[in-house]
Formats: C-alpha cells, sequence, structure tokens
C-alpha cells in the first residue's frame, strides 16, 4: 500500500471533513448557549435592579418635613445679624 494512494487520501478527507463540521457544530452551539445565557441573566439584572429602584424610593417627599427632631429645635445662640 502507497502512502500516497487514492484511498488513503479519500478516508483522510473525510474524517477531515467530519472533524471540521464536527468542531463548528460545537462551536455554534457553545455561541448559542453563551447568547441565551447572557439574555437570561441580562432580563433577570434588569428585574431586580428594577424591583430594588422602587423599594429605595422615598416614603416621604424631599420637600415636606423631616423625622428629624433638630429642625423643631430654637437655635441655641441667636446673634441678630446687622
Amino acid at each position: 500500500m502507497s502512502l500516497f494512494s487514492s484511498e488513503s487520501w479519500s478516508g483522510t478527507a473525510t474524517t477531515s471533513v467530519l472533524g471540521i463540521l464536527v468542531v463548528l457544530a460545537l462551536v455554534f452551539v457553545l455561541v448559542s448557549y453563551l447568547e441565551w445565557s447572557s439574555n437570561t441573566n441580562l432580563t433577570e439584572f434588569i428585574s431586580r435592579t428594577e424591583v430594588a429602584s422602587v423599594a429605595s424610593s422615598p416614603v416621604m417627599p424631599l420637600n415636606g418635613p423631616t423625622a428629624c427632631e433638630h429642625g423643631k429645635k430654637a437655635p441655641l445662640l441667636s446673634v441678630p445679624l446687622e
């Protein structure tokens, strides 16, 4: 059997093409999975951020009265400015 016979090249070409197709299929599956999981994680992140932003909104308006007692006390030292 010769090293360069047509049977050995035919088998080598078939094996090479089959190997390339398997690698391409694996790459396609990997890229599809990464895209799917990225979209899923992004959707989950956005939904959690919306919930967090709603939960962090102030209960009292910013311009209204505060619960701080300091604002209700008279100043200790009041010196008129002239």
